[in-house]
């Protein structure tokens, strides 16, 4: 098969190509400065900021008055120094753990979008649904889709829903699949749910993936592997190809040792991470082999 042009990664260079002829707001960049300096230092004065910051004496002054006037910054009238308000650690807490697990995941889907060119997407499941919130679809030469981000997948009949069940534990997977049924997804009862995942799950906790073909479009197939963070379950990313172009075992043998590496490659930095409790508890301690991963041949290694 030709292999399409290499197209752009995911990368954060590439995502705001669009607006890089805009230039920079050097005041901007100047006051964000003060701002970490203030976080640095603690309570601060003016001379004290400008040695640290490297900005002039004049312009750390403008720009002390500019955030205190918008209530970013609070000046002591005891000593004159300067600290940061509550306003700042409102703008922290709307910053979500699943908000940090997006911007380190974007650039690696990008990366493996160069490698492999078909579309990959990143989903979690929450609020009782299996959810999309990274995808290089608009990227890909050989995706039809676009605006995937927002968009729900089966939990069930996706490699991406498969992928993540396979990986929670038990418990956990009691508790997704009850919540899919009070909601009504997949249009299945509870009962159905479990006989359909059954071969499924071990399938994918023996191969170390999971795969769907025609589970969400009759056109499309997919391979899938979850992505962990120490001992939760944070979500899965997929590889998704058209049905009649290869078959999953195909695209395991060809795409499966990238799309590892790019999960790798992302747990590796998402360790650098305090997400808190974000995800769902892993199914094997940390004392356990994950059942996903691989000897040094690169098989699948299965621990059941």
């Amino acid at each position: 098969m030709q292999q399409p042009a290499t197209v752009k990664s995911l990368s954060k260079e590439n995502i705001l190509s669009d607006t890089e002829t805009y230039p920079r707001v050097r005041a901007l960049e100047r006051g964000l400065d003060l701002l970490a300096a203030l976080s640095d230092l603690g309570w601060s004065n003016p001379g004290e900021l400008t040695r640290r910051t490297g900005i002039n004496r004049a312009t750390t002054y403008r720009l002390l008055f500019t955030l205190e006037q918008s209530g970013y910054i609070y000046r002591r009238p005891g000593d004159g120094r300067f600290f940061l308000t509550k306003k700042i650690q409102q703008l922290s807490d709307g910053v979500k753990d699943e908000d940090q697990i997006v911007q380190v995941i974007g650039p690696h889907m990008g990366r493996l979008l160069a490698k492999v060119q078909w579309p990959s997407d990143f989903a979690t499941f929450t609020a009782g649904q299996l959810e999309i919130k990274e995808s290089t679809h608009r990227f890909s030469p050989l995706s039809v889709h676009r605006a995937m981000i927002g968009k729900t997948r089966p939990l069930l009949h996706s490699a991406l829903g498969v992928a993540i069940l396979s990986a929670v534990s038990d418990a956990s997977m009691q508790q997704m699949l009850a919540v899919a049924d009070a909601l009504g997804d997949d249009g299945a009862s509870r009962e159905q749910q479990l006989h359909a995942l059954m071969h499924s799950q071990q399938q994918a906790r023996e191969r170390g993936y999971a795969d769907s073909t025609g589970g969400t479009d009759p056109n499309i197939s997919a391979i899938a592997c979850p992505v962990c963070w120490r001992n939760r379950v944070l979500g899965a990313i997929n590889i998704m190809f058209f049905r009649r172009v290869m078959t999953t075992d195909q695209a395991a043998e060809r795409y499966l040792g990238s799309l590892r590496q790019c999960v790798q490659d992302i747990e590796r930095e998402l360790d650098t991470l305090i997400l808190g409790e974000y995800g769902w508890p892993r199914r094997c301690t940390k004392k356990e082999t994950p059942p996903w991963s691989t000897d040094p041949t690169g098989r699948s290694v299965s621990t059941n």
